[in-house]
């Protein structure tokens, strides 16, 4: 059983990476939840991680708001981010359950302190809350069994040339989580473009037919345009769930990483020691290639549980 602090930003996303974190009990427990700086308001964003969980039926986990801002980086929300929650598309319960009190650095250092084992930390969304927890609180590093992440991009990139988008919100935060020496697990974009949702797919959602399934499936609809099969719809947040789930359906390569923050180009630039160039010894795994079929057949089999 893995003891799961989840840092995220719901998010069509992140529901499934909740989901399938709920739906999975039997080998995550997933013991609290912290919301990031991301396309809305901080309110807005715990708020969406509360409807999810209430929709989940799991009202007993604690959710906290994290950093309004990445470290160095002024942040500014999209120009119509009024037009949209986040969750658009299905219909949620709101939540009957009262929002954490504390922080979200706080409420994770003490889910830790209290810990009577190593916990993982998964990061779903910009970094800036778990590098501010392991700045703040050197002394719980050894508490954190390995930090599992979805940013930075090899091949790819998402936000600007060679960058991917987590990374270009708070890249001074990844650079202190890849140079912590916690372990780390980085799903990278790579992979998480390989994690294609057919319309077949969000019709398989449809047809389990209770709530949970049919909220994913009109999430679906709402997020992707199936339309063009050249521009296929990915999910890039669920698979870091999907990895402690079942890492058999991920493949990939320690390396020794760091993250540009000087660069007036490159910022957030995933640095990859591929060739062995710098002699440091590995500090992050990269997972680059997804089993979508163990994927996607995850997410069915984890809807058919509610």
């Amino acid at each position: 059983m893995i003891d799961l602090l989840l840092d995220c930003d719901p998010g069509h996303e992140d529901f499934f990476g909740l989901m399938l974190a709920v739906a999975n009990s039997d080998k995550l427990n997933l013991v609290a939840v912290s919301t990031t700086v991301a396309y809305q308001t901080p309110d807005n964003v715990q708020h969406n991680a509360m409807k999810a969980l209430q929709t989940l039926g799991r009202t007993d986990i604690p959710v906290a708001q994290g950093a309004a801002k990445p470290l160095i980086e002024p942040f500014g929300l999209a120009d119509n981010w009024r037009e949209f929650t986040g969750l658009d598309g299905a219909e949620f319960i709101e939540p009957t359950f009262a929002k954490s009190e504390l922080s979200g650095i706080e409420l994770f250092a003490q889910k830790l302190r209290e810990a009577t084992k190593p916990m993982v930390v998964g990061i779903s969304g910009p970094v800036t809350n778990v590098a501010l927890l392991l700045a703040a609180h050197p002394e719980l590093h050894a508490k954190i069994e390995k930090i599992v992440l979805m940013g930075g991009a090899i091949n790819t990139e998402n936000r600007f040339p060679g960058v991917e988008y987590n990374f270009s919100i708070d890249p001074d935060a990844a650079k202190i989580i890849v140079n912590s020496g916690v372990p780390v697990v980085m799903i990278t974009r790579d992979l998480t473009e390989q994690g294609i949702i057919s319309h077949e797919l969000v019709d398989q959602m449809r047809a389990v037919g209770n709530a949970v399934s049919t909220v994913s499936a009109d999430l679906m609809e709402n997020y992707g345009d199936f339309t063009n099969p050249a521009e296929p719809v990915v999910l890039n947040d669920p698979e870091v769930i999907a990895y402690l789930i079942d890492p058999s359906m991920f493949s990939g390569t320690d390396y020794y990483v760091d993250v540009e923050t000087q660069g007036q180009l490159t910022r957030g630039h995933l640095v990859v020691d591929r060739h062995q160039m710098t002699g440091m010894a590995p500090n992050a795994t990269l997972m680059t290639k997804l089993d979508n079929t163990k994927f996607t057949n995850l997410i069915i089999d984890s809807l058919k549980k509610y």
